[in-house]
């Protein structure tokens, strides 16, 4: 394995870290119920400490990263992720939970910013491709978590075990970029606060940012929202209805590991306004689907759909301001983890407002204007 595979490799094993975060409250809500006898609003506010935590951490690390290196803030996100999961086990008081969930958090936003960064950096001649290929990892943390927990509680392990064990294999990625060189830090001065907040006001950076803002809305919208779609439509068990998030993140996840090979050969643009066209029609059939699995199969296009939008966007963040490729993932990546949150909420306003009939109304709304969006990349960045 050459030097690039090989920073690649453990840079996917990092990432996997990053889809674990993603899914931690909802893998060990039951844990934190049953031991400390929380309500729903004590696990509401880990899951907000949580985003919280992604927030900043995906604001801050591209700054950092560009003057201090990839590897030491690879590193701190890494032991960050460790610390709170193995603190969950033994913390003294309820009270320093939700902390502990900004802590891996912190470390989850720094994982996710570092891993696509160095992947951009290591294939600039197709980056999109590559990123593409470092989602599959993610989507391996993100359902093996809550799979092989539920595996291990079939097995007659508590969860204190089953977290215990967890920090340990988190060490095997901690352990391999330790000895892994990667690039080295591209300036030789650090970003002036100034400077950073400057990149705001670019337009190219603030069209890529909107493109993400939806993107991942809808990207968690899916998942979040879909299993009541399905239960309340179709009147079927919520463990049948659940199949929908199954669905959603594995067909995201194998249609990024098809997009590493398609990017390499297609346009991007081409391939992105397809997929966009692919959830749409997704959008429809899970809507309009006159059976569950009609419907689910609706559902299933939806994620092909989206799988191509985060690789290409970031592809072309990367190709904008290569000097400061850092801090513009950072600021794209931030405003993507707005938009989730402030979407997310939105959608669940209307939802208990209009019924969930509109779920697809709203679908058809934001990818629209994805389209759209996407159109102002061609026009503006693109072609520029």
């Amino acid at each position: 394995m050459d030097t690039r595979k090989l920073q690649f490799f453990v840079t996917g094993l990092v990432m996997m870290l990053f889809g674990i975060t993603m899914v931690v409250v909802g893998t060990i809500n039951d844990f934190l119920t049953s031991t400390y006898q929380v309500d729903r609003i004590f696990i509401g506010f880990c899951a907000s400490m949580l985003t919280t935590g992604i927030l900043f951490g995906s604001f801050t690390f591209g700054a950092i990263v560009d003057f201090y290196g990839y590897k030491p803030i690879m590193i701190l996100g890494i032991l960050f992720v460790i610390i709170g999961i193995e603190g969950i086990i033994y913390a003294p008081y309820v009270s320093v939970i939700p902390y502990l969930f900004l802590l891996i958090g912190v470390g989850g936003g720094v994982i996710n910013g570092v891993t696509n960064l160095i992947v951009a950096i290591l294939y600039p001649e197709n980056a999109g491709a590559w990123i593409s290929l470092l989602g599959v990892f993610y989507g391996v943390g993100a359902f093996g978590f809550p799979l092989l927990t539920s595996i291990l509680l079939d097995s007659g392990l508590d969860y204190q075990a089953i977290l215990f064990i967890t920090g340990l294999v988190l060490v095997i990625p901690l352990v391999f970029v330790l000895f892994v060189k990667f690039p080295a830090p591209k300036r030789e001065k650090p970003v002036k606060m100034r400077e950073y907040l400057g990149f705001f006001t670019k337009p190219a950076i603030i069209i890529i940012g909107l493109v993400l803002f939806f993107q991942s809305a809808v990207e968690a919208i899916l998942p979040t929202w879909a299993p009541t779609f399905l239960k309340d439509t179709f009147h079927v068990d919520y463990s049948r209805a659940l199949y929908a998030i199954t669905v959603s993140c594995v067909s995201i996840a194998l249609t990024r590991l098809f997009l590493s090979q398609l990017l390499k050969k297609v346009s991007s643009f081409k391939v992105l306004l397809f997929s966009l066209i692919v959830a749409m029609v997704g959008i429809l059939i899970m809507g309009l689907g006159p059976k569950f699995w009609v419907s689910l199969s609706g559902i299933a296009l939806i994620g092909v759909g989206l799988a191509a939008s985060f690789p290409v966007m970031l592809d072309y963040a990367a190709d904008v301001f290569p000097g400061y490729t850092g801090i513009v993932f950072s600021i794209v990546i931030g405003i993507a983890l707005v938009g989730n949150i402030l979407l997310n909420l939105l959608t669940g306003y209307i939802l208990q407002l209009l019924g969930m009939s509109m779920l697809s109304v709203l679908l058809i709304l934001f990818v629209s204007i994805i389209i759209a969006l996407l159109y102002a990349v061609k026009y503006k960045i693109i072609k520029q």
